[in-house]
């Protein structure tokens, strides 16, 4: 029997108009026709016993919906959606907690409200108090807590509950680095206990770490599922493609100058396939490859690319000057700059093109001719990784 079962899930709500201002407004929104808003469309997946399931996708496309779902708070509009087992669920800050209860006495609000006897509840208590660490707020009013100190007492009622079925929503995300740690540690152990969990996060690396299925929502519908990497990278071409069209738009793209005698024709990056890419992998081969035309039989062309993060930072700059390449004479060709692995941590990027000549007059220079986003699971910081090993003596 499967831990959660959804076939042909659909979710439409109807949206609330704001109310008139004046009794004719009143009157005239009382009888238009009600907004319908469908949240989920035909959503189908299975999660197995003890399976981690991550759900991804951009804000507004349906995630927190089919959590609510999941969790009983929500019903569906349409398809059958079938859950086994208790299930705890984390979904937003203060959900399920009584303002003027303390922690201690929400904690056995929720035992409570999820059939669990008060004896089971008792046993659990010291696990939950010491997980939470909120000192002497852990019997203080909750309505006196921050968001983190909320996110806290949450996350610890959830798990030490004993769940079949635990739900995360992106609340973790407010809370501070030491105690996300501790979050994820537990889950790791939840998986390691084949306890079945279900992560909507904006953390793609956290998804992919804890997760070994996902799915990836567009505008309420499955646009991927499958192994966490193979959703991600579907996830993050699209983006990558949405960003580009976005900033060609607005005319951050291809700011071009130099005297043409020698011409790019096209540019593009290339994946360890030898496909075109928009997202590159880190660690992985990749190519950036400029056709060119040389109508007038340039002699001393100069190839150069820069590399440089979304934000400016410089990244790599070289040509084939520097590099002690002869450029061969041809009317027209492709020149190929080969990367072994790319060394790029996660994020965005953009890549200048360029032919000039020895003195630095350009024949033709595309500013942010070509953009890509790089992904990865390594939790290093920074730009780039550094070739370096670890020694001690």
């Amino acid at each position: 029997m499967s831990a959660i079962r959804a076939e042909h899930l659909s979710k439409t709500y109807k949206l609330r108009r704001e109310r008139g201002r004046t009794l004719k407004e009143t009157f005239l929104r009382q009888y238009a026709p009600a907004e319908r808003v469908q949240a989920l469309q035909d959503v189908s997946f299975l999660v197995e016993p003890g399976g981690s399931f991550g759900v991804v996708g951009a804000n507004g496309s349906g995630k927190s919906t089919l959590l609510k779902l999941l969790a009983g708070t929500a019903k569906p509009s349409s398809g059958t959606l079938e859950v086994n087992g208790r299930v705890t669920a984390l979904l937003e800050i203060g959900a399920g907690f009584h303002p003027d209860f303390s922690g201690r006495e929400n904690a056995y609000l929720n035992g409570s409200l999820l059939g669990l006897k008060r004896a089971a509840v008792d046993r659990a208590m010291p696990a939950i108090e010491e997980f939470a660490d909120l000192g002497r707020f852990f019997d203080a009013a909750v309505k006196t807590y921050s968001s983190g100190m909320y996110m806290r007492l949450g996350f610890s009622v959830a798990v030490h509950l004993d769940p079949d079925v635990l739900l995360i929503d992106e609340v973790l995300a407010v809370g501070d680095e030491y105690f996300q740690h501790k979050c994820f540690a537990k889950i790791a152990e939840f998986r390691a206990n084949k306890k079945t969990i279900v992560l909507v996060s904006h953390d793609l690396g956290a998804v992919a770490r804890l997760c070994d299925r996902a799915i990836w929502l567009d505008e309420g519908r499955v646009a991927a599922e499958g192994a966490p990497h193979d959703v991600i990278n579907a996830y993050h071409t699209k983006v990558g493609e949405k960003e580009q069209r976005e900033r060609a738009a607005r005319g951050e793209i291809g700011a071009r100058w130099g005297s043409k005698e020698i011409e790019v024709t096209r540019a593009r990056i290339l994946g360890p396939d030898g496909e075109e890419r928009v997202v590159l992998e880190s660690g992985k081969p990749a190519v950036i490859e400029i056709a060119f035309r040389n109508a007038r039989a340039v002699t001393d062309a100069v190839f150069g690319v820069y590399v440089y993060r979304d934000d400016g930072t410089g990244v790599y700059g070289t040509n084939t000057l520097m590099d002690g390449v002869p450029v061969p004479v041809m009317k027209e060709g492709v020149a190929r700059f080969e990367i072994d692995e790319l060394a790029l941590l996660p994020g965005a990027f953009d890549v200048d093109i360029g032919i000039i000549d020895p003195q630095d007059r350009y024949y033709d220079y595309l500013q942010k001719g070509l953009q890509f986003r790089v992904i990865g699971h390594s939790r290093e910081v920074g730009v780039a990784r550094l070739p370096h090993r670890w020694e001690f003596r």
